[in-house]
């Protein structure tokens, strides 16, 4: 140790040495071991839009497979098993299927169908097309023949709604790309309303300035794969209609955010540098407030509207002893029921036998018995509530 301290040629032998082996590491990471490595990006979306029936789905988002030339059949198999353990609710596909230089043919198409069938979202899946997919009619069909066939739906310009077994939904927004697709954005938001929250996808970035502001909250796109090889002053991959938006977030009009994914595959060169391969989760949450508790319009029984409960019982309590009494002397007491039950308030019954009875006979008796019994009678009873993991291929 001494000895390298002394030596000025040893610590500059040293201190190249340890400079040529960081650049060997990062050449090695960027053809090597980066292309392979398929990271998840975990993102938020919080708007008082989003309703609550919506809150904390799932929507896993890709581009730019780039399947053919360098993304074959073991990393796509990496790929989507890493996409399965995330189990999303929904899936969003941003386009570009296979690479520009690959020809779709039979054996390519069946592991393509396989390999996204496979991958399950229970509120859809769905995609848009690429400037690839689109590069002469014969890839635009067997691209579209995959997609469908795989449970995706194109979205050629046109919206759809997002739901969760319930009524209230989100819109997403789906338009062509802006090289070669035949791009349609009134058609694409003829059906948006402005109280919606609104998701649009597209695989060019540069779209996103075109679009109107009022109605988009959020934009996704891929295309230029991050610049692939990305350095502080530019990349190695800048393709058209990604030049004014390359990589990252943006803030579009101080009304929406264009968020442009890495993508999954790679062109032009098999390396990465500074721009992992990944695909993104978006978690929604809904800020709208929860709903007022709507009051019962039953009222709670109180004391006065529970006693009616117990009249019947107290009226047969008290009727007890005339009955009693009718039972020992039905005779007598059988005349003198009559009136006590016909008797209105307007002629009290117990005027009308006093005045009747003659002097002479005894049925008086009966007349302060009748009058207990109509008391009963006459009153009814009583009243009563951002991460990011790594997958290694």
């Amino acid at each position: 140790m001494k000895k390298i301290k002394d030596n000025p040629l040893m610590q500059i032998f040293i201190l190249l040495g340890t400079i040529v082996a960081i650049i060997l590491f990062l050449i090695l990471d960027s053809f090597v071991i980066a292309p392979k490595r398929i990271t998840r990006r975990n993102e938020t979306l919080s708007n008082l839009k989003i309703p609550r029936q919506m809150d904390g789905i799932n929507m896993m988002f890709f581009s730019d497979l780039e399947y053919g030339t360098f993304l074959k059949e073991s990393r796509l198999e990496t790929f989507v098993n890493a996409v399965r353990n995330t189990s999303p609710d929904i899936i969003v596909f941003g386009g570009d299927l296979y690479e520009n230089d690959a020809q779709p043919d039979e054996e390519s198409a069946e592991i393509l169908k396989a390999a996204l069938k496979s991958m399950k979202a229970p509120l859809g899946k769905f995609a848009v097309l690429g400037d690839n997919d689109q590069r002469n009619d014969e890839t635009k069909t067997a691209v579209r023949n995959i997609l469908e066939s795989s449970g995706f739906e194109i979205l050629d310009n046109r919206s759809v709604l997002l739901h969760n077994m319930d009524s209230q939904s989100i819109t997403l927004v789906g338009l062509d790309n802006g090289l070669n697709g035949m791009q349609d954005i009134p058609a694409a938001y003829s059906n948006v309303s402005s109280n919606s929250y609104v998701i649009t996808v597209c695989h060019t970035p540069d779209t996103a300035g075109k679009v109107p502001a009022d109605l988009t909250d959020y934009f996704l796109s891929g295309h230029s794969h991050g610049g692939q090889v990305y350095y502080i002053f530019g990349s190695t991959y800048t393709p058209a209609m990604a030049t004014e938006y390359l990589r990252g977030k943006h803030n579009i009009s101080d009304a929406f955010t264009l968020d442009i994914t890495n993508g999954v595959g790679t062109a032009v060169s098999d390396e990465r540098f500074l721009s992992n391969a990944e695909f993104v989760i978006y978690t929604l949450r809904s800020e709208a407030p929860l709903p007022t508790p709507v009051p019962s319009l039953t009222p709670e029984p109180s004391q006065e509207t529970a006693a009616p409960a117990e009249t019947p019982v107290s009226e047969e309590t008290q009727q007890t002893p005339a009955e009693t009494e009718a039972a020992e002397t039905p005779a007598e007491q059988a005349p003198a029921e009559t009136p006590a039950e016909q008797t209105t308030e307007e002629t009290p019954p117990a005027e009308t036998p006093v005045e009747e009875i003659p002097a002479e006979e005894t049925p008086a008796e009966e007349t302060p018995e009748a009058q207990p019994e109509q008391t009963p009678a006459e009153t009814g009873g009583e009243e009563a509530s951002d991460t990011t993991e790594e997958v290694n291929g």
